[in-house]
């Protein structure tokens, strides 16, 4: 059967950049193609959320094929709000499991910083139904429900959010791309604002600018001799209601795409090594892991304070930094997501790792795991 590889992987730094969509995904991709000649990609996917209201860029995959020099190919946008990257991925899966197609580029860009906060909330927000609009709620009142009812039902504080955030910043300090690099401390974390209680500052995710682009190769032959042979093994949709009411302990979305990925890969939650897990709000991470069954529902939050989630823990989630700091680009975050868990099972031993990319408000997930073949 034909199997899909990840060749390598390029992210530029994230942040706030000069650059717009095109330039951006020209140097993110041309970098990438240079350290592998001779790799002529068969199709090109790009993601992204909105670079129209961004920047007013349209019609970015053909201009993008063209900067880069490519001939002839198929082209096309992937564009799922938030989990984006992760679908543009799958997406380029599908075609090569298909047969028609032997190798690609897939790349997610996104320029966030152009517009101010309030237009960004409002931008974001959109992925909401009409109903949470028409109440006025934000992206972050969605996560900050959660986070009260998961701390009230199973007897947390905000001393265990603050121990999640603080393991989040620590691995983003050790990030070179990432975002946000700050030795959070105990009294920033509670004199900083209030978003929505009970969730501040530290505890949701900036607005970033950045860029990812990876190669998928389906000849184990053409990979590095130097690096493992990644293989993406599974992956899992789900697609739950935008009109559903906020502030659950699950997302149904999450959980059918969890199964999915983990059937198709033949894994147990107990097979996973390290795991990417969406996390726009901290509390997200949580949720993802007791979704896909890392831990009993209620024990998560426990496993962080013990430091089972660090980086260097039994079982490291987020060691990038996560969205939370790493930055949340939305476009591009589920494709860095396996960009970063390639590096870190490159770098360390573990050779099954987890993904998960969320939609809107936990409405649009996709669930990827990855192994490192012999």
């Amino acid at each position: 059967m034909t199997s899909a590889y990840v060749l390598d992987s390029h992210l530029s730094k994230f942040g706030k950049t000069e650059s717009d969509y095109q330039s951006l995904s020209y140097d993110t991709a041309n970098h990438l193609l240079k350290k592998n000649p001779g790799f002529i990609p068969e199709f090109l996917i790009f993601a992204c959320m909105a670079p129209e209201r961004y920047t007013g860029e349209i019609f970015l995959p053909a201009k993008i094929k063209e900067d880069l020099g490519l001939s002839s190919l198929f082209a096309i946008r992937s564009e799922t709000a938030s989990s984006s990257g992760a679908s543009a991925l799958h997406l380029a899966r599908y075609l090569l499991l298909s047969g028609k197609f032997k190798r690609g580029i897939v790349i997610g860009t996104e320029v966030m910083s152009r517009l101010p906060r309030e237009e960004n909330n409002l931008l974001l927000g959109s992925v909401l139904s009409s109903g949470q609009r028409n109440l006025a709620m934000s992206m972050a009142q969605g996560g900050a429900l959660t986070a009260t009812r998961y701390l009230r039902d199973f007897g947390y504080t905000r001393k265990e959010l603050f121990r999640l955030s603080k393991k989040l910043h620590d691995n983003g300090l050790e990030n070179k791309i990432a975002h946000i690099q700050k030795n959070l401390n105990e009294e920033e974390y509670f004199s900083s604002p209030m978003f929505s209680s009970p969730l501040c500052l530290y505890d949701i995710s900036p607005l970033s600018d950045g860029s990812c682009a990876l190669l998928l190769e389906t000849d184990p032959a053409r990979l590095k001799k130097d690096r493992k042979k990644i293989e993406i093994t599974g992956t899992g949709h789900g697609l739950g209601q935008v009109n559903g009411v906020p502030g659950g302990l699950s997302f149904t979305a999450s959980k059918s795409a969890f199964k999915q990925a983990y059937e198709e890969a033949s894994k147990k939650p107990e097979d996973i090594q390290v795991a990417e897990l969406h996390d726009a709000f901290t509390i997200f991470e949580i949720i993802a892991a007791e979704d896909a069954g890392l831990f009993p529902q209620g024990k998560a939050l426990a496993n962080v304070a013990e430091g089972i989630t660090d980086k260097r823990g039994r079982l490291p989630i987020n060691p990038s930094g996560g969205l939370k700091t790493r930055g949340h680009p939305v476009g591009v975050s589920g494709l860095a997501q396996i960009a970063e868990l390639c590096e870190f099972m490159n770098e360390n031993d573990s050779d099954t790792a987890l993904s998960l990319s969320i939609g809107g408000l936990g409405v649009n997930n996709f669930a990827t795991i990855l192994e490192a073949k012999k």
